[in-house]
Formats: C-alpha cells, structure tokens, sequence
C-alpha cells in the first residue's frame, strides 16, 4: 500500500468532518435542509486546502450530485481522483473509482463503467475494506446485467448471496443482490421467481429503512406485475416508487418511474393519460443526458403512436430509439425492442419484406442474450409479415415457434405460483397491521391503568385537601370531570381499536379460509386420474366457495358482533334498504375497497359501482355528499 499525505485538520476542517459525519449518517433527501446541506459542503470544499478532508468532501459532494447533477458530479469526480493520486491517499483514489464507474455505469458507458470498477476493486482489496469490495462487485453484476450477460450475472449474485448470507451478514448488500436477482429473473422470463426476490428485496428494504433502495425494488416488482399482465399491481408499485423518488428528488428515477407508468397506461389503453407521463419522462431524461432512459421512453412513445395509427410519427421515435439504444448506450435489450416496435410499424404500412428484415435482425439479438420474451414477439411479428406476403408455410413455422417460446414464457403453474406468492405477501402485511393494532391497543390499555390511578392519587390528594382546606371541593369536582372525559376518550379510542382489529381479523380469516379449502382441492386434483374431472370440481370448488351463503351467515354474526347497532340503525334510518344493500353496506362500513368487496360478493367491479350508484339514490345523497362517510357513521 502507498503512503499517502495526512494534514492535521484546522478548525474549518473541524467543522468539515462534522458535516461528512452528518452527510453520511443521514438519508439522502434533496429538500430545503438538503440544499443547506449541499450548500455547506460546497462553502468546505472551496475553503480546504489541499488535503484528504478535501477528497473525503468532494466524494460526500458527489453523492449529492449523482442524483441531482451527474454533469457536474462527474466534473467533480474527475478532479478528486486526481487530487487522491497527487496526496498518495488510496481510500480516495478507491472511493472515487467506485464512484466513476456507477457514474458511467447509469449513463450506459460500460467500457468506461467496468475500467472504473475493476480499478476499485483491486484498491478496496489491498485496503481489505469488506462492505465496499461488497458494493463495487454488486456495481459490476449490474453492469453484467445491461450488458444483457443474464446467465453469468446470475452466477455471481449467487455465489455473493451466499457469502453474504454465511460468512459476512450484510442486510444493504443482500438487499442489492435480491433485487438484481429479480431484475436477472424477469429477463429470463422467470417472472414467478423475479418476484420472490423482489418481495425478499422489499422486506430487507422496510426493516433497515432504505428508502432509496425501497424505490428500486417497488420499479423492479412493478416492471415485473407489468410482463405477467397485472396492470393494477404494476400501476400501484410504480406510484409508490415515483412518490418516494419525488420525496428524495431523485430525477433519474423519477424520469425511469414516469416511464414506466407511461408503459402501463399503454397496455390498459389510457393512451392520453400515458403520453402525459412518457412526455414528461423525456424531458427529465434529456436533461439529464440519460442515454438509456432516452432509449426506452422514446420506443414506447413510438409503439403508442404507431398503435394509435399515427405511424409515420411513431416510426420517427422508433428510430430515434434504435439510434440510442444500438450506437450510444449499446443495450441489446433496448435495440430489440426498438427493432420489434418498427417491425410493427411496417406490418401497418403493408411493407412485410422490411418487416421481414428487422424482425430477423431481433430474432438473432434475442437469442444471443437470451431474451425469451421478446423472442416470440419477434418470432409473432415474422408470421404476420410472411401472410401478408403470402407465404402461409412459412407463417405455418413461425408461428409454431412463436407458440413454443410463448408457453414456456406463460403457463397456468407460473400464474398459480405468482398468485400464491403476492396473496402471501399481501396476508404478511394484513398481519404487520394486525400486530401494530395491537400494540396500540396495549398502549391504549396502559394508559388507562396510569389514568385510573393517577385518578386514585387525585381523589386521596384532594380528600386530603378538603379536610384542610374548604374550598377544594370545587378543585375536586372539575378535576374529576377533566378526569372522566379523558377516561372516556380513552376507552372509545380503545374499543374502536379492538372493534378494528376484530374487523381485520374476520376478514384476514374469511381469505385464509377460501385458500386452505383451494389449496386442498388442488392437492386432491394433482392426485386424480381424471384430469377434466379434476378441472370442473375445482371450478365448483370455487363457486361453492364464492356463493355459499352459510360463509356469510357466519361472517354477518361476527359482523354484528363488532358494530353492535349498526343492522338496527340502517334499519330505523333506511327501512327500504333490501337485503343485497344491507350487505352492501355492510362491507362499506368495514372500509374495503371497492376491488375487495367485488371478489367478497363474487360480482364485477362495474357492479359494484352501480350497486353504489342505486344505493345512493336509495338513501338520497347528493353528489356532494360521501356515501362512504354516511355508512361509518351509523
């Protein structure tokens, strides 16, 4: 190891190090306190000398700009390295090394990324620096992993996983490895597997609260919902992504996010709600010069224009896309989906020799990186073009191999496992809230011990007082009354609690029930011998399951149970409301969504509105007025 120069710190050096000590140990939120944060920083560095506190702010300051200006924190960096070479200071000269590489690494230069990397590495190892050897070989398998080399980033991330995991505990790096895990998984169209380890990479993510990683997983668990067609999952994780990047003003995952919900909008055909949010995309991506953003935002602005039969604009954008995608950021992936987009633009202007071209130039892209998803659409865009030309044969077997990568991609067992898996983690949650319930019940409950004796001190205190003193009793009365209504708040607080958690409870159980008796059925259909026999009692199964009345006999007792008067109150208030309203009214006053109480009653989410719509009329409120709001409060 070099030696390098160390200057004993002045007093505005001092006071330097207080503020690296704070930047490192706080989160990373680009708000009001951050721009002094930012602006306190900047003031150190101008005024150091030329020491190793200078690097360790010019690193502190880069972390700031990486998010907010690459531009300059690229500048920035450049400097640091040479100034860490000219002091002989070997952390600096690894820091900043790390630090080049992510940063060529998010603009796709990964010549340049994966020099920087190496270079860090080998000067971690020879510093011997454990959790930075960690992130810098994480930083690589990312760059493997845009690279499109799926197979040897899923190599490296297990044998890490594994390290991590037996030898060297490390929550913020396994959290890294599952979520590119994940990202690895949905490239491989593993998409059940992508996301085990994306909600593996949530859970780490929620119990160290990082938030900026949180961010990532909820992109890669929406991206995910996004391929397997679960446009509403895919739409709520790429909201609470973009809201928690909007909070950490992180303009390259907001311009990312935004993408993405742009995407969504496209598949459930909202195409003007989805260009608001690709346009806005675009402009934050070209502000910050991110080529691989650019990339991917403006191929889906093509595809939606050329699906819209806009065509000659949309085909201006997909070329745009490929220019990016093949000479700038070089991604495979991209080239092929910008190539699969044009295809399509050539099958509409009836052009199916072009089509032909490009849609084996994707063909051959696709396999060498093992892009299985967009393989068959290249493969269904082929067949397409040679009926137009006429040549049925040759659609005939681009069709049957169309057919083959599609069923490898999407089969029943996946959707059954996808399905087991979210219904899990939405149950894990349901239960947190539980826990959380009652813990608030037993802070609740507590409180009303102290109170209760805090009320008994009060009256041998103001008894005491009364034999004294005359005029206490007036004290005593108003401190009892002061009393009794604060016992009284907190004995209502605490059986809503409890009538809460109940309500919770009920319905956690009545989902828990409906899967335990699927479950069962499908474990007796994997042992039959009548596979079509085995179908039909599964569907019965179900339908029994959804329409049976004693289910809801019972959940209606424990119902009335929870909210004592609520039947009675309906009843007195509304004596025209049927049975079916009831019902309605019922889970309205739970506080389900209108998505739960569809699949509680076994009826559309359209039905659910209109049954809302009679109910209204029915108990005669306005437009202004909250049909949710009269329900809890009967």
């Amino acid at each position: 190891m070099r030696p390098y120069k160390f200057i004993i710190p002045s007093n505005k050096s001092i006071y330097t190090l207080l503020v690296l000590i704070l930047v490192h140990f706080s989160p990373l939120n680009i708000n009001s306190q951050d721009t002094t944060k930012l602006d306190s920083l900047l003031n150190a560095y101008n005024q150091h000398a030329t020491d190793t506190l200078k690097v360790n702010t010019a690193n502190a300051l880069f972390e700031i700009y990486y998010w907010i200006d690459p531009n300059e924190g690229l500048k920035l960096a450049k400097n640091t390295l040479k100034l860490s070479h000219e002091l002989n200071y070997d952390h600096g000269i690894a820091l900043t090394n790390k630090n080049l590489g992510r940063h060529f690494s998010r603009r796709h230069n990964l010549d340049s990324a994966t020099y920087y990397l190496n270079e860090s590495l080998k000067n971690f190892s020879v510093l011997n620096e454990e959790h930075q050897i960690g992130l810098v070989k994480y930083y690589l398998i990312n760059v493997l992993f845009k690279r499109g080399k799926y197979e040897k980033a899923h190599f490296e991330i297990d044998k890490n996983l594994e390290y991590y995991n037996a030898v060297k505990k490390d929550s913020a790096l396994l959290l890294r490895l599952h979520k590119m895990k994940a990202n690895v998984y949905m490239r491989q169209t593993k998409y059940d597997l992508g996301i085990r380890e994306a909600l593996s990479a949530i859970d780490i993510a929620k119990k160290i609260n990082d938030q900026r990683e949180l961010l990532g997983c909820y992109t890669t668990i929406g991206n995910l919902y996004n391929y397997i067609i679960d446009d509403e999952n895919s739409i709520k994780y790429q909201k609470k992504a973009l809201e928690i990047g909007r909070k950490l003003n992180d303009k390259a995952a907001i311009a990312t996010n935004l993408s993405n919900l742009g995407n969504s909008h496209y598949f459930i055909k909202k195409y003007d709600e989805s260009l608001d949010y690709l346009f806005e995309s675009l402009k934050i991506s070209e502000e910050l010069n991110s080529n691989g953003s650019i990339a991917n935002t403006t191929f889906i602005i093509g595809r939606l224009y050329v699906e819209t039969n806009r065509v000659a604009k949309g085909m201006d954008y997909l070329n745009r896309s490929i220019h990016y995608s093949q000479n700038i950021v070089k991604n495979p992936l991209y080239h092929v989906w910008g190539l699969n987009g044009l295809t399509t633009a050539y099958i509409k202007l009836n052009k199916p020799k072009e089509a032909i071209e490009l849609s084996n130039q994707s063909i051959h892209i696709a396999n060498s990186i093992g892009n299985i998803d967009d393989l068959y659409v290249a493969y269904q865009n082929k067949t397409e073009a040679l009926k137009l030309l006429g040549n049925y044969k040759k659609a005939l077997e681009n069709h049957k191999l169309y057919k083959k990568v599609y069923d490898s991609v999407y089969n029943v067992a996946k959707s059954k496992d996808i399905q087991r898996l979210t219904k899990n983690f939405e149950t894990k949650e349901k239960e947190q809230q539980i826990a959380l319930q009652e813990n608030e019940i037993n802070l609740l409950e507590q409180k009303n011990k102290v109170s209760k004796l805090q009320k008994s001190l009060l009256i041998g205190g103001l008894i005491l007082a009364f034999g004294f003193i005359g005029f206490g009793f007036y004290g005593f009365g108003q401190h009892m009354k002061r009393n009794k209504l604060e016992k009284e708040k907190v004995d209502a607080e605490l059986t809503f609690k409890k009538k809460e958690l109940t309500t919770h409870a009920l319905h956690l159980a009545k989902k828990n029930e409906v899967l335990e008796s699927l479950k069962l059925k499908a474990e007796e259909f994997k042992k039959s011998q009548n596979i079509q026999q085995g179908y039909q009692q599964l569907i019965r199964t179900i339908d029994f399951d959804l329409k049976d009345d004693n289910n809801w006999e019972n959940f209606s007792k424990y119902f009335q149970e929870v909210h004592t008067n609520f039947n009675s109150n309906v009843k007195q208030q509304f004596p025209n409301v049927t049975a079916n309203e009831l019902r309605l009214m019922a889970l309205l006053k739970m506080n389900l969504s209108s998505k739960e109480i569809a699949n509680i009653l076994n009826i559309s989410q359209e039905g659910i509105k209109k049954a809302r719509y009679r109910l209204r009329k029915k108990l005669d409120i306005s437009t202004e007025d909250s049909l949710q709001d009269l329900i809890l409060s009967l």
